[in-house]
């Protein structure tokens, strides 16, 4: 569908309408309030949405809670208050809504262990009525009209006092989202796809909840390194544990030292035989234990070096590669026909799960399998069948 749609009327915005909440005694008294006008109004949603400083530190914490219930708007710290059970408990007791909640969710688990009880996602509801534009702010500025501004979104929240517009930024996250949600229900049930969205906010909430929190094995084994050999390999995980060491003593996020790109790069020119040189900028130190790690690997010698992972996903064959293409193709005009994006149908790497799995299917959520069913049959006779 187009992204420009007829502006609605926006919610009408009271200044200071807003709370910010830093002890156990104002949390507990804002919920009292809040439980009971949700009770008068008859409200069952609540909104959530959080700020990190993943940006600014080595060790990402989660840095304000902004939370919307009927009207009633609360800027929670948890830097200033270590047990929010109570808040948490009354969102799950009404129906969630996020923009965009993977990162939420993840984050949300990782310090509190806490997964919401039912997650309703707008990213996901606009995506589904065909927004292509479905970033918040996007979405604002074609639903009400209104500019959302964007100057605190790589601020480092984990400051205080947060001043006034880092405040107004951050409430403004959940500030629209009911009415949002309103407007893309209506349009997912005139389309008949109010099921499609339940069912891909449920996939969600399981699919963050089933990811390991356990530390990788091999962290260094960053994004690109599969095509790198031993020799590179030793001087890739040598760089890593020397940026995680000045990341850590300064505190800062480890992309700030070097980031993954830039080491898999200079792996590569390594294990070429070029010349390493470190970046122009770097303090003096830092190019001299540059210089250091690399005289330690070679000092170490092969025997030491890291080997190459063998992938036990076993290698597609000519046909079904040829499955793979045509699933894709026949997938992009059912998407075209209903004028969505044809990933949200099933990525590539989730129809190769699907030609080279037994149980395939069920990498695809029901509503996908519906849709893809008279290609599935026509390509994999197995299909039918299931």
């Amino acid at each position: 569908m187009s992204d420009v749609v007829p502006p609605l009327i926006p919610p009408a915005i009271v200044p200071g309408d807003y709370v910010f909440i830093d002890t156990a005694e104002h949390l507990q008294q804002w919920l009292q309030e809040t439980e009971a006008h949700m009770q008068a109004t008859g409200e069952n949603r609540c909104c959530l949405d959080t700020e990190a400083d993943s940006l600014h530190h080595y060790h990402e914490k989660l840095c304000l809670l902004q939370v919307a219930c009927a009207g009633r708007f609360a800027l929670v710290d948890p830097l200033a208050i270590e047990d929010v059970s109570g808040l948490l408990a009354l969102l799950d007791r009404h129906e969630l809504w996020f923009h965009g909640s993977d990162y939420d969710l993840t984050m949300l688990r990782r310090t509190y262990g806490w997964a919401p009880r039912v997650v309703r996602d707008t990213q996901i509801a606009a995506r589904l009525v065909g927004f292509r534009q479905f970033g918040l702010a996007a979405l604002i500025h074609a639903m009400f009209g209104l500019q959302l501004s964007k100057a605190s979104q790589k601020a480092d929240w984990s400051r205080r006092p947060l001043p006034e517009h880092m405040l107004s930024y951050a409430v403004d996250d959940v500030r629209y989202l009911i009415p949002l949600a309103d407007y893309l229900m209506k349009l997912l049930r005139e389309k008949g796809r109010e099921s499609w969205f339940e069912e891909s906010c449920r996939d969600l909430q399981v699919d963050v909840a089933a990811r390991s929190m356990a530390p990788k094995e091999d962290p260094w084994r960053v994004q690109g390194s599969g095509r790198l050999h031993s020799k590179g390999l030793a001087i890739l995980k040598s760089m890593w544990e020397w940026r995680e060491g000045i990341a850590m003593e300064r505190d800062i996020p480890c992309y700030r030292v070097m980031s993954n790109k830039q080491m898999v790069i200079y792996a590569e020119t390594f294990e070429a035989g070029g010349v390493m040189n470190p970046p122009g900028g770097w303090r003096p130190r830092w190019k001299k234990e540059f210089h250091d790690l690399i005289a330690d690997v070679f000092r170490a010698g092969q025997a030491s070096w890291p080997q190459r992972v063998k992938k036990a996903k076993a290698r597609l064959t000519d046909a079904q590669r040829e499955q793979i293409d045509s699933l894709c193709s026949l997938r992009d005009k059912v998407a075209e026909s209903l004028d969505i994006e044809s990933s949200l149908l099933g990525s590539r790497s989730t129809l190769e799960e699907v030609v080279a799995e037994s149980a395939g299917l069920e990498a695809l959520m029901v509503w996908q399998r519906e849709l893809l069913k008279e290609p599935l049959a026509n390509i994999l006779p197995q299909a039918e069948a299931a």
